[in-house]
């Protein structure tokens, strides 16, 4: 008998996978696709599987949701106020922690518990409860988070646990090397930054850097051109400003335009002179898992099956899934109403933000966007929020203009209830003036993208 040629490192053969790990890898990975990439028609227009089961939470439980909303808000921040001050905040435990959150986050539930009881029974100064004010955030805004917050937590793991990350990530690989200028491992970072809420790609970012596989550089430009809002909450600012039904071409424009951004922003400063030095007490920690011989669809399926063995039972996902979103929710309800309430007010009440956006309009003019004076200040609206341009720009009349400022407050990534404050405390090497530097420059970068397709896919 021939003896066997001996297989030489470039010869290495592929791995075989039983059909178990197959099946815990795929039928995961294909509902989250189900749910969150697959347009459906209903009622004649085009939406998302996730879009259509938060629209018919919010219909059946509508009477209920305002409630809710109150009770959200209200209630746990009572519970932070009465942990905070007894002996309950040295113990250990998840429920213990989700009333825990430390000073500053107890002081932002309690005023934005406060503002809440104030607009739910309209009491208090009118500038805190009316109807386009508080009212907007409790009314408008605060039942379709509410469903947004507790899906996404419990079906985000869908696209994060079961290796769709790291199959699309190794074969985005190059690209992001080429286009980018990150490592190849950041392809997995950027597809769940904007799979997932910002603050979640943040927080993975600031991991990574901690951890040693990104330094100062590239971890300050993967949290600030990747870690847009998820999907869901898109839908949502799509529609608050009335767009629903134009959601999958308005997507795809907000996906060209923030990869067009995060193109340009890196090349230019503040993030072009940030420093490419690692976390001091890791030092540099990348290393890459590829095996002689090894093509990148085989070592994409294999990250991809060794990550579903990784992930939990469903059990422990359906436990943090709530955990999650619990703490979400009860930290972001009254932090949004606190923003919200006080930058609305400013707007309805003050002109701060018509004198301070009237650079905008000629801006916005040159672009040939119709009811450019309205729509700047709600644009400029944005920094405080992302949810801002949506519910200030519902009422213009100009989808073409709608459609732009919906688009910009995806794109902008920094606002300042949310990802600013978690930036800044991350000390990847980004300040305040970074961010509102970046903020600037993505605005009037995604402007004229964002109004050459609006007004190509709309006409």
């Amino acid at each position: 008998m021939a003896d066997r040629p001996t297989p030489v490192a470039s010869e290495v053969p592929p791995a075989r996978y039983s059909t178990k790990q197959l099946l815990k890898c795929l039928i995961p990975t294909l509902l989250g696709v189900l749910l969150f990439f697959t347009p459906i028609s209903v009622d004649g227009r085009t939406t998302i599987m996730i879009a259509f089961v938060i629209d018919y939470i919010n219909d059946v439980l509508k009477p209920l949701m305002v409630t809710a909303t109150a009770a959200v808000a209200i209630i746990p921040s009572l519970i932070t106020l009465a942990v905070t001050f007894s002996p309950l905040r040295h113990r250990k435990g998840r429920l213990i922690t989700l009333f825990n959150p430390g000073m500053g986050w107890t002081i932002v539930r309690v005023i934005g518990a406060l503002l809440m009881t104030m607009v739910y029974f309209e009491v208090g100064p009118e500038w805190v409860w009316s109807r386009n004010t508080g009212g907007v955030m409790l009314y408008d805004v605060g039942p379709v988070v509410l469903a947004i917050y507790f899906l996404s937590a419990l079906l985000l793991p869908l696209l994060t646990d079961y290796g769709l990350m790291e199959f699309a990530g190794t074969l985005c690989s190059r690209m992001f090397e080429r286009l980018f200028g990150l490592p190849g491992r950041a392809a997995v970072d950027c597809l769940a930054s904007w799979l997932s809420a910002s603050s979640v790609g943040i927080i993975l970012t600031t991991q990574q850097y901690r951890q040693g596989f990104y330094n100062s550089r590239e971890a300050c430009t993967i949290a600030t051109n990747f870690s847009i809002v998820s999907i869901a909450y898109s839908y949502l600012l799509l529609k608050l400003i009335g767009l629903e039904e134009m959601f999958i071409q308005w997507y795809i424009a907000v996906a060209i335009t923030g990869v067009l951004c995060a193109i340009i922003v890196p090349k230019l400063p503040p993030l072009r002179n940030k420093l490419p030095v690692y976390h001091p007490a890791v030092g540099k920690q990348l290393k890459t898992d590829r095996r002689p011989g090894e093509g990148v669809l085989a070592l994409g399926l294999r990250r991809a099956v060794e990550r579903a063995e990784q992930a939990n039972s469903p059990t422990e996902q359906l436990k943090q899934g709530l955990q999650i979103s619990a703490d979400v929710a009860f930290s972001i309800y009254p932090a949004m109403m606190l923003v919200g309430c006080v930058g609305l007010a400013l707007i309805e009440f003050t002109q701060l933000f018509q004198v301070l956006s009237l650079p905008l309009v000629p801006y916005l003019e040159l672009l040939r966007l119709p009811e450019a004076a309205q729509a700047a200040p709600a644009l400029l609206a944005g920094i405080v929020d992302s949810i801002m341009p949506s519910i200030l720009g519902a009422g213009i009349e100009s989808e073409v203009t709608r459609f732009v400022m919906a688009g910009v407050a995806v794109t902008q990534i920094i606002f300042f209830t949310e990802a600013a404050i978690i930036l800044v405390r991350a000390d990847i090497g980004l300040t305040l003036r970074d961010l509102v530097m970046i903020y600037a420059l993505r605005v009037l970068i995604s402007l004229p993208i964002l109004a050459l397709l609006g007004h190509w896919m709309i006409g």
